[in-house]
């Protein structure tokens, strides 16, 4: 009778479906997290900081005597603005 020599590797028979929902759940509070940070840096910051360039440089009475003057405004016709 001679020995026999185990293998060397044995496939995982107890508990796959808790590792495989672990693993799952891991990557899933990891990218819960994520998503959220990438979306502000990527999407968010950019857009205020257009907005506060936008209005930094934003003249209202300006935009007025433009669309005064394009005759979009029914209360003021074309013409009938201050003359500069």
């Amino acid at each position: 009778m001679g020995l026999k020599s185990k293998p060397d590797f044995k496939f995982p028979m107890h508990d796959t479906h808790l590792h495989k929902s672990l693993r799952n759940l891991r990557v899933a509070c990891v990218l819960a997290l994520i998503a959220p940070v990438c979306l502000y840096v990527f999407h968010n910051a950019p857009r205020k900081a257009k907005y506060k360039t936008f209005y930094s440089q934003y003249d209202p009475m300006d935009a007025f005597e433009r669309m005064m003057s394009g005759g979009y405004l029914s209360s003021c016709p074309p013409g009938s603005g201050a003359k500069k």
